[in-house]
C-alpha cells in the first residue's frame, strides 16, 4: 500500500512538472514576458559565426576621414559634385550595380545636379534611397514613399527603394523591412537585389536578417579612397554608397542602429551596413526564417512535458547534470540547425526557460533525505574552495566585491595569499568574472619581473562549480606574532598605514618614496602594454617593507581611448567625465589622486583642497609644496596637460627627492657650523 502511493505520488508530482514547464515554455514562446529569451535566441545565433559569401561587394562610406577630406559638415547634404565624381569612376570601370542610401529631395545646384544625374546615366544600374513619410490626417494613418526628386528619378530608369529600418523595442534591428515582405512598396535592398538578379517571391512572408559578422562580408573603403584604386577595380562588382556614423557608441545618432553583436561588442552599426546586409540575403536568399507556429508549439509542449515530468525522477544532482546537458544540446542544434538550414526558433525558450523551470521543480519536489544539492557543497560563495595542493585557514582575511582572499599553506610549509572570485556575485552578468579572469592571466607571465608588482605564482582554471582562484606572495603582517595564532594575520597596506598615522595622512617624504615605487611599477606595467585600473590605498600591499600593485583582476591590455567601452574602477580615483578609464594616463591620474589622499588625510572628493591641519608643522608644510606641484600635474581634468607618462611622472618625483634631501642635509649643515 505504501508502495502503490509513493509511485502515485510520483507520477502526480510528474504529471505537474510537465504541465508547469509546458506553461513556462508557452508564455515565453508567445507573451511578452518571453520576448527577452525570444530576441535573445535569435541575437546568440550569431555569437557563433555564419556561413560565408562570395558576392563581389564594395562599400564605400562617408566617414569621419572623407568628411575631413572634403570640407563636408555633419548633418548636411554631401556635395553632389563629389557623387559625380565617384560615379563617373564606377562608369568608367563598368560597375555592375550602384546602391546609394542617401536622400536627393529638392534640386539645389542646377549644374552639379545635371552633373549627377548624367553620371547615374553612365552607369548600367543605379538605385536610389527614397523616404518614407507619414499620412497626417484625423481619420487616417499611415505612410507613403517620398521618391528621388528629378532629375534623378529618371536619371536612374525609376529604380528606388525605400531606405527604412524598423528596430524592435531594444533597438536591434532584427527583420527585414517590410515586414511581411515584400509590402506595398519596395525596400532599397529589395529593388537593389531584383536588379541584381534575384529571383524574389510575391508572398507575403517575414524575413529575418542574417549578419555576417560584426564587420560584415564586404570589402569596405572610405570614400576619402575610392577615386585611388586600381583602374577597373569596380569591374562587374556592387557598390553602395552611405553614411557611417560618427561614433560607434549606440543610441547618441539617428543612422546608427543596434545589432545583434551590439550585445557583446557594444558598438553599433551604420543603417547603410544594415540595408547591405539585407540585400545580400536577399540575393543569395539565405535570410532567416521561422517554422510554422504550430511546429514551435508543439516542440515546447513535447520538451516541456519530457522535461517536467522526468527531472522531477530523478536525485537532484543527476537531475542538474541532465538538464545542463540537455540546454546544451538543444543550444547546439539550434545554432546548426540555421546554420546549414536558414531556420531560427526561440531556443533558449526551452534551454533557459523550460529547463530551468523543470529543475527548480525537481529542487522542490526532492525528499527530506536528499543528499545537499551542487549549490550547497561547490557553488556558495560562503565555502570554502576545492584548491588541491593548498591548505586554506578558515575564515578568509579579506573580502570584496569579487571574491575573498584567504591565507594559504601550500604543500613546502610556505604562507602565501588564495583570492578566490565567484561567478554567483556578479549574478547575471558574467562579463567582470570574465573580466577579473583574463586580467589575471594577462598579468601573471610580468608579475615577477619588477619589484613594485605582487608576484602571482599560480592561476587556477575556471570551475565548473562556477568560480576560479589565485596564489600571490603573502603581504607583511600588522602584527610580528602572527604565525602563532595565524587567524590574526592582517596584511599591510595603504589603509591600514593611513590608519595609524596621525590625521591619516603620512609623511611627505614618505609619500614620496612610495610614489616613487609606484610610479617605477607603473612605467614597467605600461611597458608591457597593460594598465592596472584601480589604484587606491586597498590596492597597494606592503611586502618586505616595500609597496607593491595589488589586486590584479582589472587588468588590461592598453588601448586607445576611442576604443575604450568598459567603465570600471573606482569613483574618485578615475579621470573626470568624458574621459573613459582604464588607459596609461587614467592611472596616472590615480597615482596623483592617491598621493593627494595619502599626503592630506582628505578624501578623493575633496580635491584639491588642502587638509585643514597641514600647516601643525613649518616643515611639513615645506615640504607639502615640493609634492603639491606634482599631485595636481597628474590629476589634471584634461590629460593633455597631465604627466604623459608615470616615466615622467617618476622623474618630477625623483627631483622632488633630490630637493627634499638637499634641504635636509643644508639644516645638518647649518648646526654644525
Amino acid at each position: 500500500m505504501k508502495v502503490q502511493t509513493i509511485r502515485k505520488h510520483k507520477r502526480f508530482n510528474s504529471a505537474l512538472g510537465a504541465a508547469l514547464t509546458v506553461l513556462c515554455g508557452l508564455v515565453l514562446w508567445k507573451a511578452a514576458l518571453g520576448e527577452a529569451w525570444r530576441n535573445a535566441s535569435y541575437d546568440y545565433l550569431f555569437r557563433f559565426g555564419s556561413p560565408g559569401i562570395t558576392n563581389h561587394v564594395v562599400l564605400i562610406l562617408m566617414d569621419n576621414e572623407a568628411y575631413h577630406q572634403f570640407h563636408q559638415e555633419r548633418g548636411q547634404p554631401w556635395d553632389r559634385a563629389l557623387h559625380a565624381q565617384l560615379l563617373n569612376r564606377l562608369a568608367t570601370d563598368d560597375c555592375a550595380l550602384v546602391v546609394i542610401d542617401s536622400f536627393f529631395r529638392a534640386p539645389r545646384d542646377p549644374a552639379k545636379d545635371e552633373a549627377l544625374a548624367a553620371a547615374m546615366r553612365r552607369l548600367r544600374h543605379v538605385v536610389l534611397a527614397a523616404e518614407q513619410a507619414a499620412v497626417n490626417h484625423p481619420t487616417l494613418a499611415g505612410a507613403h514613399p517620398d521618391p528621388p526628386s528629378e532629375p534623378f528619378l529618371s536619371a536612374a530608369g525609376t529604380n528606388w527603394g525605400v531606405a527604412w529600418l524598423d528596430p524592435d523595442l531594444d533597438s536591434i534591428v532584427r527583420r527585414h523591412w517590410p515586414f511581411p515582405a515584400p509590402g506595398p512598396y519596395p525596400s532599397l535592398p529589395w529593388t537593389a537585389a531584383q536588379l541584381a538578379g534575384a529571383q524574389l517571391s510575391e508572398h507575403p512572408q517575414e524575413q529575418w536578417l542574417r549578419y555576417h559578422g560584426a564587420e560584415g562580408a564586404w570589402e569596405t573603403l572610405s570614400y576619402r579612397f575610392a577615386l585611388t584604386q586600381p583602374t577597373h577595380y569596380y569591374r562587374d562588382k556592387i557598390v553602395f554608397i552611405g553614411t557611417q556614423p560618427r561614433t560607434s557608441v549606440p543610441g547618441d545618432e539617428s543612422d546608427e542602429f543596434r545589432t545583434p553583436y551590439t550585445r557583446w561588442t557594444r558598438e553599433s552599426m551604420g543603417g547603410a551596413q544594415i540595408m547591405l546586409t539585407s540585400f545580400l540575403n536577399l540575393v543569395n536568399g539565405d535570410w532567416l526564417r521561422r517554422p510554422a507556429p504550430w511546429l514551435e508549439a508543439l516542440a515546447v509542449i513535447v520538451f516541456g512535458t519530457a522535461l517536467g515530468g522526468a527531472l522531477c525522477r530523478l536525485r537532484f544532482l543527476t537531475a542538474w547534470v541532465v538538464a545542463t546537458a540537455f540546454a546544451l544540446i538543444i543550444a547546439l542544434a539550434a545554432v546548426s540547425w540555421s546554420y546549414f538550414t536558414n531556420y531560427w526558433f526561440p531556443w533558449l525558450v526551452i534551454s533557459a526557460g523550460q529547463v530551468p523551470c523543470a529543475l527548480v521543480w525537481a529542487l522542490a519536489t526532492q525528499p527530506a533525505r536528499a543528499p545537499k544539492t551542487v549549490l550547497e557543497t561547490t557553488g556558495s560563495a560562503e565555502d570554502m574552495p576545492d584548491t588541491p595542493d593548498y591548505e586554506l585557514l578558515h575564515p578568509p582575511f579579506g573580502k570584496g566585491a569579487y571574491g575573498k582572499v584567504w591565507l594559504a599553506r601550500n604543500a613546502v610549509g610556505q604562507w602565501q595569499a588564495l583570492k578566490v572570485v565567484y561567478l554567483a556575485n556578479f549574478g547575471d552578468d558574467a562579463d567582470p568574472y570574465d573580466r577579473e579572469f583574463n586580467g589575471i592571466k594577462k598579468y601573471k607571465p610580468v608579475s615577477d619581473k619588477h619589484p613594485g608588482l605582487l608576484r602571482v605564482d599560480f592561476v587556477s582554471q575556471k570551475k565548473p562549480a562556477g568560480y576560479f582562484f589565485y596564489v600571490m606572495e603573502l603581504g607583511d603582517p600588522l602584527d610580528a606574532d602572527w604565525e602563532r595564532k595565524p587567524s590574526t594575520y592582517t596584511p599591510r597596506d595603504l589603509v591600514s598605514e593611513r590608519r595609524r598615522a596621525r590625521e591619516q595622512k603620512l609623511p611627505v617624504r614618505e609619500c614620496v618614496r612610495i610614489g616613487l615605487a609606484l610610479a617605477d611599477a607603473l612605467d614597467f606595467l605600461h611597458g608591457q602594454g597593460l594598465t592596472h585600473r584601480d589604484i587606491k590605498p586597498q590596492n597597494i600591499i606592503f611586502v618586505n617593507g616595500r609597496p607593491k600593485l595589488a589586486d590584479m583582476g582589472l587588468i588590461a591590455e592598453i588601448r586607445p581611448p576611442e576604443q575604450k567601452h568598459t567603465y570600471v574602477g573606482t569613483p574618485g580615483y578615475m579621470p573626470p567625465s568624458p574621459e573613459m578609464p582604464g588607459t596609461a594616463q587614467a592611472d596616472v591620474y590615480a597615482l596623483g589622486m592617491l598621493l593627494y589622499v595619502l599626503s592630506t588625510g582628505r578624501n578623493p572628493t575633496f580635491f584639491p583642497e588642502l587638509s585643514t591641519t597641514l600647516a601643525d608643522s613649518a616643515g611639513d608644510v615645506a615640504d607639502f609644496f615640493q609634492l603639491n606641484p606634482i599631485i595636481l600635474k597628474a590629476c589634471q581634468r584634461d590629460c593633455a596637460q597631465r604627466y604623459a607618462s608615470a616615466k615622467e611622472m617618476h622623474r618630477a618625483l625623483q627631483e622632488a627627492e633630490e630637493a627634499l634631501e638637499g634641504k635636509c642635509s643644508g639644516k645638518v649643515s647649518g648646526m654644525a657650523q
